[in-house]
């Protein structure tokens, strides 16, 4: 085998090595999130207070646009849904609060958003 090709091979065995490890360390991640989780029984949850598996209606007090976001766990997280995780800015700052409380959110981008909670149902 000349040098040229043995080089190639080793790049072959290095890219394949990355995709190993990374591969390796999702599964890893995804395994972490299977022990800490928990399945919730929607007969058991009440629309007093936002949580995961919460449909909560928004007011925008800024533009005055009504919004609908769904509460979800971070791996069913999808914002073109409006589907938002209990981790996001805007999760965190409604997750515990009742109708008609207003909440300040932090947005990454560094603009601040005040919301008011106008309904709360369970998804």
């Amino acid at each position: 085998m000349s040098e040229d090709a043995s080089a190639q091979g080793g790049g072959e065995a290095e890219i394949l090595a990355v995709r190993r490890r990374k591969l390796e360390a999702r599964i890893a991640s995804l395994e972490d999130k299977l022990r800490s989780a928990s399945v919730i029984d929607a007969s058991e949850l009440d629309n007093e207070v936002v949580r995961v598996g919460s449909l909560v209606n928004v007011k925008d007090e800024g533009t005055g646009k009504s919004l609908k976001y769904t509460i979800v766990g971070s791996t069913e997280a999808n914002p073109g849904e409006n589907k938002l995780s209990n981790e996001s800015p805007v999760g965190k700052a409604l997750v515990g609060h009742k109708r008609n409380d207003e909440v300040s959110v932090q947005l990454p981008n560094g603009k601040a958003r005040k919301l008011k909670i106008t309904k709360i149902e369970v998804a």
